[in-house]
């Protein structure tokens, strides 16, 4: 029999002491998609009430609405943001908490109503979380997802499509969805950001392809002086200056594997110099048009980073 520890898929630490444990296992003959909320303290470590347990179509709808949410960054004040029908009397309700501090960010709630003949309201059958946290909270319930989907796709049918509709949508559950519905970035960077370093170097004469390897690089400076782009894991160029270094380290982070540094240092260091200025006027465009939707500065902030991160590009002071 599956048990909540030979399931887990993934882990969020929230505090010092309390984290978020995702797990696909088996309650009642039904697959189902679980988060608990785990504490480690001198007195108890292990599972708390509080969590949620969800069947592959309620899953695959809380993952829509917190991916509007996502895009939507609605500010800091107090919303109902979206219900999910879950069964019976009861519904799951996505929320935005407030915090004490208007310089923060707030809280995301995600948490099982009921409306009954003897109770209505808010259950303990739910989680809270940081906003910070909450692109890792929906990547972790489209694993769970693609994982229910699997599980439905091995069990037999009469006919191959007799599989019910969110299957489908599961197995696709955190492919690319392009801007995912944000309209600042709809706005500013309808096919993206310009590429680097091809649009960042005009009438190039002559070029060295440096392979890239998969694990991240950086910038480092070598005893004596000199500087070098290595990896953890054994790779390392030597370079000229650090303007080398880092057109290739912005190479590396838009997902290049291979790149050609151009053989005239002065072409290198325009590439670089442009490149930057441009990811600097971006990134007060997108601070700009964020704070003009939410109202809020470090909500602001924070979808110009997560945007910054997800297109691989360099946050350059």
């Amino acid at each position: 029999m599956s048990t909540e520890a030979d399931s887990v898929i993934g882990t969020i630490q929230l505090t010092r002491t309390t984290s978020l444990v995702f797990s696909v296992r088996p309650w009642k003959g039904r697959m189902l998609a679980h988060v608990r909320k785990f504490v480690s303290g001198e007195k108890y470590e292990g599972p708390t009430k509080s969590g949620l347990a969800m069947g592959g179509d309620v899953l695959m709808s809380v993952i829509d609405e917190l991916t509007r949410l996502k895009a939507e960054a609605p500010g800091a004040k107090e919303k109902q943001f979206a219900k999910v029908h879950k069964g019976g009397d009861s519904e799951i309700v996505v929320s935005v908490i407030p915090p004490n501090d208007l310089q923060a960010l707030p809280s995301v709630d995600v948490r099982e109503y009921v409306d009954s003949e003897t109770y209505t309201g808010p259950t303990k059958k739910g989680v809270r979380f940081a906003w910070d946290k909450l692109t890792e909270f929906i990547g972790l319930l489209e694993t769970q997802a693609r994982q229910l989907g699997s599980n439905e796709k091995a069990q037999p049918v009469l006919f191959a499509d007799a599989h019910p509709n969110w299957v489908k949508d599961a197995e696709e559950a955190g492919t690319d969805k392009g801007h995912g519905g944000d309209s600042v970035l709809h706005e500013l960077l309808p096919h993206g950001p310009k590429e680097f370093p091809g649009e960042f170097l005009d009438g190039v004469n002559e070029t060295v392809v440096l392979e890239l390897p998969a694990e991240p690089i950086s910038v480092v400076v070598l005893p004596g002086g000199k500087y070098a782009v290595q990896s953890n894991l054994g790779f390392r160029h030597d370079v000229r200056n650090p303007i080398e270094g880092n057109f290739i380290y912005y190479a590396h982070v838009r997902g290049l594997k291979a790149v050609p540094v151009p053989t005239a240092m002065i072409e290198v260091f325009r590439a670089v110099k442009a490149y930057e200025n441009y990811v600097r006027d971006l990134r007060h465009a997108l601070l700009k048009a964020y704070e003009r939707k939410s109202g809020h500065r470090p909500m602001a902030k924070h979808q110009t980073r997560e945007a910054f991160k997800s297109y691989g590009l360099p946050w350059v002071e």
